[in-house]
């Protein structure tokens, strides 16, 4: 795949992410008005119907992130697209309708027919390079180091950032002011402190807008968000919708 292909990827990875945050938030949202005292019989009756489909979500989404989050960490370490069972590239095709694919078509049916399944997100081999002046710290420390450096630069404010790290992989949560500022947190980690795996989940606050004002995409009421990303959907269907990546020029 080209860099062109891995970042266009990468950008939808983000924004389904974010889209299931906003609306896991929005239901939150919804379930706290219901925690008010004083709730009529009506209202137990809409709490009641809330509450099932509320808790699947949430595990049904959580799941989710977690394979949208290996599949970000995979392109920051250069293994995304590499089928996990028989190490082969995963064809684009594939990727596209499922972009956190972590088998090829011929192992996902292999799986599939012999019930077996792939070990959980959390225990999946991936692993960044660690820079040797770091290799006797632990995450926390790390964490707390990039903290440090970037408070020391004031053109950063770090207020609104959340840093984490597993695996030798450096994540970056949150949102920064400008696209000036995100830049220069982007090199400050890889070229000042030397980390080359790094996944930016940041967003940008754009100008005139307040954080709590940012558009809430709802991945679901979204249809064309839903067919690009339809699990079920085969290769054939997925030709026939002339879906495809962005040509480069």
């Amino acid at each position: 795949m080209t860099n062109e292909e891995v970042l266009f990827l990468r950008n939808v990875l983000v924004d389904r992410r974010n889209g299931i945050l906003e609306r896991v938030e929005r239901l939150a949202a919804a379930w706290r008005e219901l925690e008010e005292p004083a709730i009529e019989l009506e209202e137990e009756a809409q709490k009641a119907s809330i509450t099932k489909p509320y808790d699947k979500l949430d595990e049904n989404r959580k799941a989710e992130i977690a394979q949208i989050d290996l599949a970000l960490i995979k392109m920051s370490v250069g293994d995304y697209g590499v089928c996990e069972s028989c190490g082969e590239d995963i064809s684009p095709k594939r990727l596209q309708v499922i972009p956190w694919a972590r088998l090829c078509v011929e192992c996902a049916r292999d799986f599939e027919k012999r019930r077996r399944s792939l070990p959980e997100t959390s225990e999946a081999p991936i692993s960044g390079k660690v820079p040797d002046e770091y290799r006797g710290m632990d995450n926390q420390q790390i964490i707390d180091l990039i903290y440090e450096r970037l408070q020391n630069d004031e053109r950063i404010e770090t207020e609104e950032l959340k840093i984490s790290f597993k695996k030798g992989v450096v994540l970056l949560d949150g949102r920064l002011e400008s696209e000036r500022e995100h830049e220069l947190v982007l090199r400050l980690i890889a070229e000042s402190l030397g980390f080359s795996s790094i996944v930016d989940r940041i967003e940008i606050n754009e100008p005139g807008m307040e954080s709590d004002e940012i558009s809430e995409r709802d991945p679901e009421d979204d249809e064309a968000g839903e067919l690009f990303y339809d699990r079920e959907m085969s290769e054939e269907a997925f030709d026939a919708q002339g879906i495809a990546f962005p040509q480069v020029s």
